[in-house]
């Protein structure tokens, strides 16, 4: 919940104050932008101070000292990989949970092919949650849910981004809940875009770029097709693959940075201290840190923060090829840094708000998609600087020219 010292762009849009007052005085309502903030009914407020102390906002990480175990990971299981975004580590935590009889908690595409957070007590369930979904998600209806089981003495999985993690974690500190079989899993992340430019796009691409009575039947969001190091977005419909994505990709509207949520550009969790058991994200340094397994398909990043994760991977690392890695081998910009806000993203928003029609948005998005000028550059360059070992030492002087004194 926002303070009187907190700025609307500071929100992270977890929701956990809305679910934490007492008297339902807080509401999450949907902006211009497609972004929900906390919205307090002034006549249902007693003043307790709950949202403000559930808030993860309270906390920041962002500089903060910490020494996970890290490690390059690949589940044994190929066509897991192949299903999965990198390596299949969250398979792994998946599968045992269910064996525990426990639930799973993870981001997936509803029917409409909006991104939500749901529950899954099967594998055909968490399998949903498998790929990245690059638009922020909402959890409204897993809150109370995940209340109820850990009182139930289930073993419980939640997968999300770091806020997100902080916020279920601080909902359920002051819920009193008992966590002794409650583990999370954030990831390393760049930012979340808009839910509301989302909707727009998949309406764009239905009414412009489909033929009347065709349906959408799946969306990758982090195809494997070509690589897994390369965004490529796959659009399956009742007509068969949609080539239009090909050059008009939400991925890459994303990875321009305009449409992300403001308070991504200062996001109080970018460091190697995190509030999850685990943190997953791409290891992108194969080819630099000496690894000596197959890395074809694709290699988790793994931070294990806690001693109840470090337990955990103990039995989970059979499963998989597996290799420690050093800190530096391990270094990612979002494990330092925040993804810089564009310098022009407020005429980005100020154009696509204005937009009367979907012809005028899809103009608006394809506009802006290849990003700023420095964007275009560091996308060709990342791929030269992993395979030589210079990332992290060009990822530190991007900090220092370009970050520096921006995500305040």
């Amino acid at each position: 919940m926002l303070t009187p010292d907190q700025k609307k762009q500071d929100c992270c849009g977890c929701m956990a104050c809305s679910f934490t007052c007492p008297r339902s005085a807080i509401s999450m309502k949907e902006d211009e932008c497609g972004f929900v903030y906390p919205e307090i009914n002034q006549e249902l407020c007693v003043h307790c101070n709950l949202c403000t102390r559930v808030c993860p906002l309270q906390e920041n990480y962002t500089g903060a000292e910490a020494v996970p175990d890290i490690y390059a990971l690949q589940n044994h299981q190929k066509d897991i990989v192949k299903e999965s975004s990198s390596g299949g580590m969250f398979s792994l935590l998946a599968d045992w949970t269910l064996q525990q009889g426990g639930v799973i908690y993870g981001v997936a595409f509803d029917e409409g092919f909006q991104v939500r957070h749901m529950r899954a007590d099967s594998a055909a369930g968490a399998a949903a949650y498998r790929t990245s979904k690059y638009v922020q998600s909402d959890p409204s209806q897993v809150y109370q849910t995940i209340c109820e089981d850990l009182e139930n003495g289930l073993t419980v999985l939640v997968t999300g981004t770091p806020c997100q993690i902080a916020g279920v974690n601080h909902f359920l500190e002051m819920k009193h809940a008992d966590t002794s079989r409650f583990y999370t899993c954030d990831n390393i992340c760049h930012g979340v875009p808009s839910p509301g430019v989302w909707r727009d796009y998949l309406e764009i691409l239905s009414t412009r770029h489909m033929a009347p009575d065709t349906q959408i039947t799946a969306i990758n969001m982090r195809s494997k097709r070509l690589s897994w190091k390369k965004h490529i977005m796959d659009v399956e419909t009742s007509a068969g693959t949609l080539e239009a994505v090909n050059e008009f990709s939400f991925d890459d509207i994303y990875h321009s940075n305009y449409p992300v949520r403001p308070s991504c550009a200062h996001c109080h969790y970018t460091s190697f201290k995190r509030p999850a058991d685990f943190t997953l994200g791409d290891f992108w340094n194969v080819d630099s840190a000496g690894i000596k397994f197959d890395v074809t398909g694709g290699v988790n990043e793994v931070l294990v923060n806690t001693p109840k994760g470090k337990q955990l991977f103990s039995q989970l690392k059979e499963k998989a090829a597996c290799q420690p890695v050093s800190k530096a081998a391990g270094w990612q910009p979002h494990l330092e840094y925040s993804a810089k806000a564009p310098g022009n993203r407020d005429a980005f928003w100020a154009e696509y708000t204005a937009a009367a029609s979907l012809d005028e948005k899809e103009t608006i998005l394809r506009k802006y998609m290849k990003g700023s000028a420095l964007t275009q550059i560091i996308r060709k360059v990342n791929p030269i600087l992993q395979k030589t070992g210079l990332y992290s030492v060009a990822g530190k002087l991007y900090k220092a020219v370009f970050v520096k004194g921006s995500n305040k």
